[in-house]
C-alpha cells in the first residue's frame, strides 16, 4: 500500500503512473491550451515529469501528439506577437507636447501670463491644452508681438523668482536644509539671469559704481585740469571669511589688507579659485595701490576745490 498525499505537488493519483490514451490526451490538450509540461506535472493528481518523459518514450503516437501541441502553441504565440504589434503600429504616435498649433494673441497672452507667475516653458509645453516647448520658441521668432510679450514676460518671472527664494529660505527647517540650499541656489541663478540688471551682483555692484563716477565726474567738470574723456577702470571685489573669522577682502586693496590675509590664513593672499568656489582676482602690485591712492587723493582735493 503507498502512501499518496494529494496536497503534494507532483504526487501522482494511485494508477496515474501508468500510461493511458485519456491521460496523455489530456496533458496533449492542456499544452494546445498554452500550459507547459513543467506547470502540469506540478500539480497534485498529475504524472511527474519523468513518468511522462518515459510515456514519450515508450508511446511514439503520444510523443508527436506532445510535439505537434508544443509546435501549434508556439504559432499560436507568434501570431498573437504580430497582432499586438500591428495593434501599436496603428495606434497614433504620443504627443511630445499640447495640442494647440496655431498661434492666437490669447493663446500667447495666456503663456506668459504663466510664465510672469513662475512657471516654466517646459511645464507649459507638458499641458496639454498648450503647445509643445519647440513650437513656442518658433512663435517667439515668428511673431514680434509675442516676442514683447515673452522677453517682458521673463523679466517679471525673474521678479517671481527672487520673492520665491525668500520664501524658500524662510521655510527652510533644520531637517531640510540641504534641500533647500540647493532649491535657493538654483532660484536665485535664474532670477539673476532673467534679470541681471537688478539680481546679478556683479552687474548690480559696477553699474552703482558706474552711476557714482559719472555723477562724481560731472560735478568735477574740468577740475582735473584735463578736460578729456575719464578712464574709469572697475577692479571686483568679494569679502571672505577667514578661519580665525576676520573678514578679508578678495583681492586685497591696499598692504593693510594684504598683511590681514598673511595674519588670519598664514600664507599671503593668492589669486585663482577659492574653497567653495568663489573667484579670487589677481591682486595689484603695492605700486599700482600707491597710483590708486595718489588719484584717489587727487579726486578728492579737486572735489574739495569745487565744493
Amino acid at each position: 500500500m503507498t502512501d499518496w498525499d494529494p496536497a503534494r505537488p507532483g504526487a501522482a493519483a494511485p494508477g496515474v503512473s501508468v500510461y493511458s490514451e485519456a491521460a496523455g490526451a489530456a496533458i496533449v490538450g492542456r499544452v494546445l491550451a498554452g500550459e507547459s509540461v513543467r506547470r502540469i506535472c506540478t500539480e497534485p493528481g498529475q504524472p511527474h515529469r519523468t513518468t511522462v518523459a518515459n510515456w514519450r518514450r515508450a508511446h511514439p503516437e503520444f510523443d508527436e501528439a506532445l510535439i505537434a501541441a508544443h509546435m501549434a502553441k508556439r504559432v499560436s504565440q507568434r501570431m498573437r506577437d504580430r497582432a499586438a504589434a500591428a495593434e501599436r503600429a496603428a495606434r497614433p504616435a504620443p504627443r511630445r507636447g499640447g495640442s494647440a498649433s496655431s498661434y492666437t494673441p490669447a493663446l500667447g497672452a495666456a503663456i506668459c501670463a504663466r510664465l510672469e507667475n513662475g512657471e516654466s516653458l517646459t511645464a507649459i509645453g507638458r499641458d496639454p491644452a498648450m503647445p509643445c516647448y519647440g513650437t513656442m520658441l518658433k512663435w517667439v521668432r515668428r511673431h514680434p508681438e509675442f516676442q514683447e510679450m515673452y522677453v517682458e514676460a521673463r523679466d517679471i518671472q525673474g521678479d517671481f523668482l527672487f520673492d520665491e527664494a525668500r520664501d524658500v529660505a524662510k521655510d527652510a527647517t533644520r531637517e531640510t536644509v540641504p534641500l533647500a540650499r540647493l532649491q535657493f541656489d538654483v532660484i536665485r541663478w535664474q532670477s539673476a539671469r532673467l534679470a541681471p540688471k537688478k539680481y546679478l551682483e556683479r552687474l548690480v555692484a559696477a553699474e552703482a559704481t558706474a552711476a557714482r563716477v559719472a555723477a562724481r565726474d560731472e560735478a568735477q567738470g574740468d577740475a582735473l585740469g584735463d578736460g578729456g574723456p575719464v578712464e574709469v577702470v572697475f577692479h571686483a571685489v568679494h569679502f571672505e571669511a577667514g578661519p580665525d573669522r576676520r573678514v578679508l577682502c578678495a583681492p586685497p586693496r591696499n598692504a593693510h589688507e594684504a598683511q590681514a590675509w598673511v595674519e588670519s590664513t598664514g600664507r599671503p593672499y593668492e589669486s585663482g579659485v577659492g574653497p567653495k568656489g568663489q573667484i579670487r582676482p589677481p591682486m595689484q602690485t603695492p605700486e599700482g595701490w600707491a597710483r590708486a591712492d595718489a588719484h584717489r587723493r587727487r579726486v578728492e582735493a579737486a572735489w574739495t576745490r569745487r565744493r
